[in-house]
C-alpha cells in the first residue's frame, strides 16, 4: 500500500515498487487509504507520506501497526524533522527522505516481498 497526496510521487513510487516485484495499491488521499486498510486482511507494506494534506501519515501508520504488529513501515517526507523521525520510529517505521532514496526503500521492503 502507497499514500501519497503528490500525483508525481505517487506514481513514481507505484512504478518503481511494482517494478520490484510487489503488487501495489496506490492511493493520493487519507480517507481512501484508511478505509481500505481498515477492510484489508494481509497487507505486507505501507509506504505512508508523513504529510497529507490536512492529515498525517502517522495516523495511518498507527492504525495499521495495530491491525498488523508486524508490517513493514516507510515513512516518507521531504522534511527532515526530528520529531518526526522520532515518532515514526516509536511506531515502528524507518523514516525515508524525499527525494526518496529508492535503494533504502527497497532494501527495507524487500523481506517483506512474498515468494
Amino acid at each position: 500500500m502507497i499514500v501519497d497526496d503528490n500525483a508525481r510521487v505517487l506514481a513514481t513510487l507505484e512504478r518503481m515498487i511494482a517494478q520490484w516485484g510487489f503488487d501495489t495499491a496506490p492511493f493520493g488521499e487519507f480517507e481512501p487509504a484508511r478505509s481500505f486498510l481498515l477492510t484489508r486482511p494481509t497487507l505486507h507494506a505501507l509506504v505512508v507520506d508523513i504529510r497529507l494534506g490536512e492529515y498525517n501519515g502517522l495516523q495511518l501508520m498507527l492504525l495499521a501497526r495495530q491491525s498488523a504488529p508486524s508490517l513493514k513501515i516507510a515513512a516518507v517526507s521531504g522534511f527532515d524533522d526530528r520529531v518526526l523521525r522520532e515518532e515514526a520510529a516509536h511506531i515502528g517505521a524507518v523514516y525515508i527522505l524525499k527525494p526518496t532514496e529508492l535503494q533504502t526503500l527497497k532494501e527495507y521492503l524487500s523481506p517483506a516481498q512474498e515468494s
